[in-house]
C-alpha cells in the first residue's frame, strides 16, 4: 500500500477539518435546543483523534511535516 502524499493530506486534514467542524455545530445547536446527541462530542473527538494517528502513519514524512506545518 502506497502512502499519503502532500496532496493526497491536503484533502485528507481538509475532511478531518470539515468533519469535526460541523461534528462541533451539531452538538452546539443540540445544545442550545436542549437535545441530547445519541454520540456524545467526547467520543467524537476520541474517534477523530484515532483517524488523525492512523492517517498519520500512513502518510509519507514530508507530507506529515507539511501537515503539521499548516495545521
Amino acid at each position: 500500500m502506497s502512502k499519503f502524499n502532500i496532496q493526497d493530506r491536503i484533502v485528507l486534514d481538509e475532511m478531518v477539518d470539515t468533519f469535526t467542524a460541523e461534528m462541533n455545530k451539531n452538538h452546539d445547536e443540540a445544545e442550545l435546543m436542549d437535545k441530547r446527541p445519541i454520540i456524545t462530542r467526547e467520543y467524537w473527538l476520541q474517534m477523530i483523534e484515532e483517524v488523525q494517528r492512523k492517517i498519520d502513519s500512513f502518510t509519507t514524512v514530508k507530507a506529515l511535516k507539511q501537515s503539521r506545518k499548516y495545521r
